[in-house]
């Protein structure tokens, strides 16, 4: 008590408030109710008898917490997530590890840190989580945001050996479905916390959903026709070779510069010369095959399997991935593309993984070479204005395969691993066309006159 100054007693045996020697604030000193041992927090208070009404409500809050058995210990979020993080993450696939990590250290994180001003959880409140999302939709287009645009693109990939960003695709105003996997994301959270007494309820956690967003859940996906597909699958053939035959010139023995009337001809390097031809066979897969991306990406060789009672091909869909491992059958030219894929590969060995990079490790550059690809060809928007992307790949596959009539929706969702209420919610304009000779034919010829007349 040497160091204790204007001592004095709130509660007999259970609080008091003082000053330390070098402070003019008030601490206040809390009997742990069940243990033997103190708490010790700041007021922060100047004032006594503010400092002594701050003292009997922290006391009753912590009298509050032991009868309802929450946890004592005061959390930031970034503390919260840390400690439900190592309880979650060998339960995540590494794709998904890859998003969380991602997701927390570049927004819920900085957020709650720097914007909330690394306010303690249990003092959270809904309009927090409503100010989230006004500030997630704003942040790159805000001087934090921009900041870090700017500093990604001066990043170098040393075990590369090229200039890459991982923010170049980035969109600089966030869709409503990546909100809600944000939403979803911080739910996991907290409910965590709530599971371990750390708060005492659940806080409401809903992304705003924009206007006329409604009809828009349950609308068409953005696909690609039988005419724009014939477009791809064509253009992608010029695009591969591209530079290949093309020659630098020369002038007096030296390779020709940029200040010569003609500017010199650029081939292209063999690393990229890799990724367009890895590109290519990766884009006709996936419109072979409707498989999602993650599934595309964690696919090996040895995945390619015979169903030895009718020697079809299957591919064998890993439980890593979004709905777990299934057993899919593509289109037979799928297994033609893997083929003529296998034979160019540096590496086709049956552990190796299927669709690479030029030094053999899983690639993750498709969806930006394909936007590019799509914006030169004019097909990088729908009639909706809305963005294509890889996924459309797998939108496409589903369209065509129910366009023909092969197939029922409870097959095709089974084999594409998702629900038939979503096939439904998403392709029923399918169904609608292909039963039109029968949705026109109200009555058998002989009653249709007399019929017709009612309507």
């Amino acid at each position: 008590m040497t160091t204790y100054k204007n001592h004095h007693v709130v509660i007999p045996d259970q609080v008091i408030v003082y000053q330390r020697a070098k402070s003019s604030m008030y601490q206040a000193r809390l009997k742990h109710p069940t243990e033997n041992g103190y708490i010790v927090k700041s007021t922060k208070k100047k004032d006594l008898s503010d400092a002594i009404k701050t003292a009997i409500k922290m006391y009753g809050e912590l009298s509050y917490k032991i009868e309802r058995d929450i946890e004592i210990k005061e959390y930031s979020f970034r503390d919260l997530y840390r400690l439900w993080w190592e309880t979650e993450r060998e339960t995540k696939s590494e794709a998904r590890t890859k998003y969380i990590e991602g997701t927390a250290n570049r927004y819920l994180i900085p957020f709650f840190l720097n914007h909330l001003q690394n306010k303690k959880i249990t003092a959270l409140n809904d309009k927090d989580f409503d100010t989230y999302f006004k500030w997630r939709k704003n942040y790159w287009t805000s001087k934090d945001g921009q900041k870090q645009l700017e500093s990604q693109t001066k990043r170098t990939n040393n075990k590369g050996k090229y200039r890459h960003s991982k923010l170049g695709n980035i969109a600089k105003v966030p869709a409503y479905k990546t909100l809600q996997m944000e939403q979803s994301l911080l739910k996991q959270i907290f409910w965590f916390a709530h599971r371990r007494g750390i708060i005492d309820r659940n806080p409401y956690i809903k992304a705003p959903k924009p206007h006329g967003m409604k009809n828009m859940e349950k609308s068409r996906r953005p696909a690609f026709t039988e005419d724009e597909w014939r477009v791809i699958y064509t253009e992608l053939r010029s695009w591969v070779k591209e530079g290949i035959d093309l020659k630098q010139p020369r002038v007096r023995g030296k390779f020709a510069s940029d200040h010569l009337d003609q500017p010199p001809a650029k081939r292209v390097n063999r690393m990229h010369q890799h990724q367009r031809e890895m590109c290519r066979h990766y884009i006709l897969f996936m419109g072979q095959s409707g498989l999602r991306p993650n599934e595309a990406r964690q696919m090996r060789w040895r995945d390619i399997k015979t169903n030895p009672q009718n020697g079809l091909q299957y591919i064998y869909v890993r439980p890593t991935t979004k709905t777990g491992e299934r057993d899919t059958y593509p289109i037979q030219s799928a297994f033609n593309t893997l083929d003529r894929l296998r034979s160019i590969s540096r590496f086709a060995e049956p552990d190796d993984l299927v669709f690479v990079n030029y030094y053999g490790k899983v690639h993750t550059n498709f969806g930006k070479t394909f936007k590019s690809f799509l914006t030169d060809h004019n097909l990088l928007t729908d009639q909706l204005d809305r963005d294509r992307t890889i996924y459309s790949l797998r939108h496409m596959y589903a369209t065509f395969r129910l366009e023909r009539g092969d197939v029922s929706i409870e097959a095709l969702a089974q084999n594409m691993g998702t629900s038939p209420k979503m096939i439904y919610d998403h392709y029923r304009h399918i169904t609608t066309h292909r039963l039109s000779e029968q949705l026109v034919q109200i009555a058998p010829k002989e009653n249709k006159a007399e019929l017709d007349a009612l309507y």
